[in-house]
């Protein structure tokens, strides 16, 4: 299998300015009907001011739809300002989106502008908005509403014109019921929602994509591929990816990378998808022989037991993020590993 060594300028996220910039760095051209119907959401709420939600899975490009919004508005020549909220602490946070003058804390030593002022007359990309804390959401509240801020440890009020996306991976619905996030600012953050589709619903562009990140990753790590084996093609084809697109581009990076004399080999991909694990990944089509009749119940718990030890393996022992994506609790996903005695 030859791949074209496409020579495509490795530029960086925010430095791309046009419609066309974003077709070259970025896969958009889909054959899938749900991400086809994604971007023409992200084309027509582009023409208004109305505060816009990307929900979806980790790794499904919600910060690539978040700059294709605003690559189409009228904002595109002004700042995209991007902030995520979950690589900071409340404290932080705060002084990230505000700025603050000196002399507000301990070592403050001069005043800082706030990304929600660098982004006056453009965009401000709030990722991951469901792990900020509700003190922040109250704070950021009034700032979305009144679109006026203070520094902290300032009097002064600013006036601050921007357009807001915001981004979770998280059920928010979920989080108000248990007091984890505001209703009011969800509703203020929530205008328009837009969902970002799983590698899984748009399994139409998993070859164009597999074949697009080759020839990126070739071009800017300057490597030929003049063949793949089999075994990595049909993993390449057949492994759902629980990490999504961010999932894929990081596979095939490391296959390019650890490729020698332009051939990538099975021994190239990663210890932790288990390539010669096909029994276990094929659980579906391979039931155990039926050399004894057992009741119905004891046979639906022994596939049962296997679907969840699967699941869990697929999330490296994660509860939380395997209960939510089989659509069940953790508490009752822990009370399955303890009765049929799983491994996380």
């Amino acid at each position: 299998m030859k791949k074209k060594n496409i020579n495509i300028e490795n530029q960086k996220y925010f430095n791309i300015s046009s419609k066309a910039d974003m077709l070259d760095e970025f896969f958009l051209k889909s054959k899938s009907p749900a991400f086809n119907k994604c971007l023409s959401d992200c084309e027509k709420v582009s023409k208004s001011n109305s505060n816009i939600l990307l929900v979806g899975e980790s790794g499904t490009g919600k910060d690539v739809a978040a700059k294709y919004i605003h690559i189409c508005s009228s904002r595109f020549d002004k700042n995209m300002i991007a902030v995520n909220c979950s690589s900071y602490t409340e404290s932080l946070l705060e002084s990230e989106l505000f700025g603050y003058n000196e002399g507000a804390f301990t070592g403050a030593t001069k005043s800082k502008e706030g990304k929600i002022e660098l982004s006056d007359k453009g965009t401000l990309f709030l990722d991951e908005i469901g792990d900020s804390s509700p003190a922040t959401q109250l704070k950021l509240l009034r700032a979305i509403e009144t679109r006026q801020i203070e520094r902290m440890g300032s009097n002064t009020t600013r006036s601050v014109d921007f357009r807001l996306i915001c981004a979770t991976n998280r059920d928010l619905k979920e989080d108000i019921l248990n007091n984890l996030f505001r209703e009011d600012f969800f509703y203020r953050i929530s205008s328009i929602v837009i969902k970002v589709p799983s590698l899984k619903e748009r399994k139409e562009d998993l070859f164009d994509m597999i074949n697009f990140f080759l020839d990126k990753t070739c071009s800017s790590c300057n490597v030929k591929i003049n063949n793949i084996e089999d075994d990595v093609l049909r993993f390449l084809y057949e492994y759902d990816y629980p990490g999504n697109i961010r999932e894929l581009k990081n596979i095939i990076e490391r296959l390019v990378v650890l490729s020698e004399n332009g051939i990538i080999t099975k021994s190239e991909l990663p210890l932790i998808y288990g390539i010669n694990k096909n029994s276990d990944n094929d659980f579906q089509s391979k039931f155990e022989p039926f050399d004894q009749i057992i009741t119905l119940r004891e046979f639906k718990a022994r596939q049962e037991s296997r679907y969840l030890q699967w699941v869990l393996n697929q999330f490296g022992g994660n509860v939380t993020a395997a209960a939510r994506k089989i659509d069940i609790t953790p508490r009752q996903l822990f009370n399955k590993i303890n009765e049929y005695g799983l491994k996380k």
